[in-house]
């Protein structure tokens, strides 16, 4: 019998290593697999990273008339087209959301998320659109100047009386949600005004003359619980002597960027921003573009061959790239990986690295080259069609 029982506890111990070693060759396998995954997924990543294009297939083309005076423009992964008598937006693959029909001798367009606003400058309605094609149309009872939405509907515009300009904000089905006034003499104008993407912060650039000299200032209001009990909602406010600030923009909900003559200003916060940094611009601006959480400004190139300088700065005020390029561009677009400068007839892509992804010519003329989420495929929009390429 004690035999028998140390061939019991042998054979118990033989089990045990067993399936320990079992364990063992399985935890090896699922390293190795993962380790072949991950090294092919490095490997094509760096082959993404690093290939160039020079040309590009017609993956879809889709045929539309539209008249001679439309515009259109890029918002969400969605595509804009409006005139003076309409707008209508489809995706990628031409499929239409929603159209809406009006009369505006001027319209204006904004956008944040998957609402856009409309409004004719000078009239008294702004003209909201949800993601649904839901549209509210919101009485100023003043005419509208300018004008900002955010995420979810909220309206901000810029309203003119006489003397005094008032700034007004407007819930998604047009009530009124709080007013600001404004004279030269005190704040001075509102030269740009922007909500957050959230709804809750405004940014205002003031510009008045002050002892004969050019001031700025840019405030701001909060319209959540923060700045209920505040004056007007104003939880903070910075003044610039000698410069005028033309822009504010907010690249979200925490960032703000205003940018001026001889300046640029980050501001950080979700309740009272406050002014991060302070980047000198000496060159004249040629044109202002805007990313996820990316700023980038164009000049003049100083010398050689190329026309312009694109610098590219991060939402902290960090100078990301400054690339030069050859050009005459009518548009540029950021992403979160890409510049894209393109003309009606050729196109430029770099990475964020400055290295040259894609240089060529477009078959067919083009007025709006469209991102999509994938890196390789674009919008091509024109008159006559819509067509969906893929670099090769």
């Amino acid at each position: 019998m004690a035999d028998l029982k140390i061939i019991k506890s042998a054979s118990k111990e033989d089990f045990d290593a067993d399936v320990r070693r079992h364990r063992l060759d399985i935890t090896l396998r699922v390293l190795v697999i993962l380790a072949v995954v991950f090294a092919i997924a490095f490997a094509v990543k760096h082959y993404i990273d690093t290939r160039s294009y020079t040309g590009y297939e017609i993956l879809k083309k889709t045929v539309r008339s539209d008249s001679d005076t439309a515009e259109y423009m890029v918002y969400n992964g969605h595509i804009l087209k409006y005139s003076q008598d309409g707008a209508e937006s489809f995706d990628e693959t031409d499929k239409a959301n929603w159209n809406v029909t009006y009369e505006m001798q001027e319209p204006k367009i904004a956008t944040c998320g998957d609402y856009v606003a409309m409004s004719d400058l000078g009239s008294t309605e702004v003209l909201v659109m949800d993601p649904d094609g839901n549209q509210t149309a919101i009485q100023t009872k003043l005419p509208v100047m300018n004008f900002n939405v955010a995420g979810q509907g909220v309206v901000a515009a810029v309203l003119e009386e006489g003397n005094t300009t008032r700034i007004n904000v407007y819930d998604r089905e047009g009530n009124q949600l709080a007013g600001i006034k404004s004279t030269m003499s005190k704040s001075g104008y509102p030269a740009d005004i922007a909500l957050s993407p959230g709804g809750t912060l405004l940014g205002v650039t003031y510009i008045r003359m002050e002892n004969d000299e050019l001031k700025s200032s840019v405030a701001f209001y909060n319209f959540g619980d923060v700045g209920q009990n505040e004056i007007d909602n104003y939880v903070s406010g910075y003044d610039y002597e000698g410069t005028v600030i033309p822009r504010i923009k907010f690249l979200n909900n925490r960032t703000a960027v205003a940018i001026g003559d001889d300046k640029m200003v980050f501001y950080k916060g979700d309740q009272k921003p406050e002014a991060l940094s302070a980047n000198s611009i000496e060159d004249e601006i040629e044109s202002v573009f805007y990313g996820p959480d990316e700023v980038g400004l164009v000049f003049r190139a100083e010398s050689g061959a190329n026309r312009y300088r694109i610098d590219l700065y991060s939402d902290s005020g960090k100078l990301k790239l400054s690339q030069e390029f050859e050009m005459a561009y009518t548009d540029i677009k950021l992403t979160s990986d890409r510049i894209i400068i393109y003309n009606d007839s050729t196109c430029e892509i770099f990475d964020m690295k400055g290295k040259v992804k894609y240089d060529g010519l477009f078959e067919d003329s083009v007025i709006l080259m469209a991102p999509t989420s994938n890196t390789t495929r674009f919008v091509l929009v024109n008159r006559n069609m819509t067509q969906m390429i893929q670099l090769n």
